[in-house]
């Protein structure tokens, strides 16, 4: 409802009324103002009634209007017990200016919102009570989306004048500021028209106080502050979520003094604190040195006993981010900047070895924190069923005496386990070498094929006694380990041409798989110059 029709509105009741109404009522019949005082609805009408001829408010009696139309008598005359009050501002600082806002949320005509501004929702509060919500267009809090917007999907001036005129000296609470409030102050200026109201955006309130990711989306800020989400999931929605999230963040700036407009302004622009790692076994120049590719890391407790297993692309930006203050913003974060106290990372060659190796991890040390937190919430595998060993050559070290690599085994898209420093018993082609040759791990390959057989064929009569159970603890996993199988498989088709893996469902038995297996590993040894993954 826009003001000139809240003034005629006004007009014709108390006219009817013929008798002066309180500011209260007024604001329940006409802005369905509930729980507003005298004196706060009084302040929410000023701005809508002083400027109509012969309409005055009396101390303690309320709003008339004069039977002539002109101004009641001790209004004209100045007489003293006449209360007319000049048009509302908002004081400049205090914790009560705080709570006077009109909160602002915007849509646009392309994907997901963006693109020029089409629809605008507007939600006043007055001393932390909601008025009325209004739209511009009329039509845009209309369900079915009104009619076709204007050319070029912009708002026209008329409306912009009434939501200038709507906004008034108020200042605006917005989500972030360059995809609410921008795109408005630019169509104005074009308009000729001035929006000098300061701006406050909650997405930078939630990042300073509550540790959330800057350009964190509203239904994200909600959920910190655990608000029920009103309304359809637009501006109209939008706007009650700022609205509502701003004044539960209101206790947060005054228990830091920010009691005005102004210091909440100059607050807004401020950095966030850094953490204070002195909790840690690290500081943040180990963090800064961390490498800059593809990787696992762990998180260890005070015990040393590990909490947290996860894969990146690049290491010193996936793990430094766990260590901001935007990592209190979630669950997950809080938990684990509060049980970590030290670090441990493994690079990898590529991103398929760090998705394989975080998998074996998690298999092999069940953290705590991997299963609250689920790491990959995906569906089951839709078409090749990804019943794979895949075979990735180790790194040589001084320790070792033969080149060696390591399988991970993959069925219906599932990981179940690794099994390292594995070299053939016999040669590349499956015969017995002829030569000398450094002696293999023991029993490196008996226990590939013992893996091999339970995970892939276990119907099968075995023909190796299995190994104890309890032995390897991947290897006692009957389900296998949620993985991102989507990375893995798009990987494995990009670079099928470097990767070498074995199709389990190429194999019409479990002999024929250890041996194709047994070949494809004494290739991948016996070519050294070979890049494997990259």
């Amino acid at each position: 409802m826009k003001i000139p029709a809240i003034q005629s509105d006004i007009v014709a009741y108390l006219r009817a009324l013929g008798r002066p109404e309180t500011s209260r009522a007024l604001a329940l019949r006409f802005l369905r103002l509930e729980r507003g005082d005298e004196e706060t609805c009084r302040r929410l009408l000023a701005p809508f009634l002083t400027s109509v001829p012969g309409l005055a408010h009396r101390q303690g009696e309320g709003w008339s209007l004069a039977r002539n139309g002109s101004a009641p008598a001790d209004v004209a005359t100045g007489a003293p017990e006449a209360d007319v009050p000049a048009p509302y501002a908002p004081p400049s600082s205090g914790a009560a200016s705080l709570r006077d806002f009109v909160a602002l949320a915007c849509e646009g005509t392309g994907p997901g919102g963006s693109g020029p501004v089409c629809r605008v929702s507007v939600l006043p509060v007055l001393a932390g009570e909601e008025c009325q919500e209004e739209h511009f267009p009329s039509w845009a809090g209309e369900d079915d989306g009104g009619p076709p917007e204007a050319p070029g999907g912009a708002l026209d001036r008329t409306v912009l004048e009434d939501l200038v005129q709507t906004i008034g000296d108020l200042p605006l609470v917005c989500h972030r500021v360059s995809r609410e409030v921008e795109p408005i102050r630019r169509l104005c200026a074009e308009a000729g028209l001035p929006l000098p109201a300061p701006v406050i955006s909650v997405s930078k309130l939630g990042h300073l106080l509550l540790g959330l990711k800057t350009g964190h989306a509203a239904i994200d800020l909600a959920a910190a502050l655990r608000i029920e989400t009103r309304g359809p999931d637009d501006c109209r929605g939008r706007v009650r979520i700022v609205a509502e999230s701003y004044l539960r963040l209101l206790p947060l700036l005054l228990e830091r003094g920010i009691d005005g407009v102004e210091a909440l302004l100059e607050y807004q622009d401020m950095p966030a604190a850094p953490l204070d790692l002195s909790a840690y076994e690290f500081d943040a120049d180990d963090l800064k040195g961390l490498p800059t590719g593809p990787g696992v890391y762990r998180f260890l407790d005070r015990d040393g006993q590990v909490i947290y297993v996860g894969k990146a692309k690049n290491l010193r930006a996936r793990v430094g981010s766990y260590f901001t203050a935007s990592a209190r913003g979630t669950t997950k974060g809080r938990a684990i900047l509060a049980e970590t106290r030290a670090l441990r990372f493994q690079q990898a060659s590529s991103e398929l070895e760090a998705v394989l190796l975080e998998a074996a991890l998690i298999s092999e040390h069940r953290p705590r924190l991997n299963r609250q937190f689920e790491v990959h919430e995906r569906p089951a595998p839709y078409g090749p069923r990804l019943n794979l060993v895949v075979v990735l050559r180790d790194t040589p070290s001084v320790e070792m005496r033969a080149r060696t690599c390591t399988l991970h085994l993959l069925r219906g898209g599932r990981y179940f386990g690794r099994i390292a420093e594995v070299r053939p018993a016999s040669g590349a082609d499956g015969s017995e070498p002829a030569g000398p040759r450094p002696p293999a791990p023991p029993e490196s390959w008996e226990r590939a094929r013992r893996r091999i057989g339970r995970v892939f064929f276990p119907l099968a009569a075995p023909r190796i006694p299995a190994a104890p159970r309890g032995a390897d603890p991947a290897a006692d996993d009957e389900t296998g380990l949620d993985i991102d199988w989507q990375l893995v498989s798009s990987y494995l088709r990009k670079h099928r041409d470097e990767v070498s893996f074995l199709d389990i469902d190429e194999s019409s038995s479990r002999e024929e798989a250890e041996s194709r297996l047994r070949v494809l590993v004494g290739a991948v040894l016996a070519s050294p110059g070979r890049t494997l993954a990259r």
